[in-house]
């Protein structure tokens, strides 16, 4: 464990380290390859750096995703294009609204046009 005086430090040392593996001369088209691959997830793979609050998974997410992904395949949701980018995007708006913690279905009928009653 880095004591909190050292932290800064070692992160300086670490970015270094980065900006100089990035910076090499490569020699070969695969070589070059490998760098670029890592250097676009770099931040996100560093974020812990930047706040330490920040969790090193992202179990949390998938764990939240689940039930939603469950329900669609046993609900035949994703049979079409139309149906699955649909799921998708309510039970995306559902688990934001459960986290934060705010009335989903209200949210919705506030927006939502009420269907015509008595044809």
């Amino acid at each position: 464990m880095v004591g909190e005086d050292a932290f800064p430090e070692k992160q300086k040392r670490l970015e270094s380290w980065c900006d100089d593996l990035w910076s090499q001369a490569r020699g070969q088209p695969g070589d070059v390859k490998i760098p670029n691959r890592l250097r676009k997830p770099w931040p996100p793979l560093l974020g812990r750096l930047y706040e330490p609050a920040a969790k090193p998974t992202n179990n949390r997410a998938e764990r939240s995703l689940r039930p939603a992904v469950i329900a669609r395949k046993l609900s035949c949701g994703n049979k079409t294009e139309r149906g699955r980018d649909c799921w998708q995007i309510l039970t995306s708006f559902a688990a934001t609204y459960h986290q934060k913690p705010l009335d989903f279905i209200d949210y919705l009928e506030a927006r939502l046009p009420l269907a015509p009653q008595g044809r």
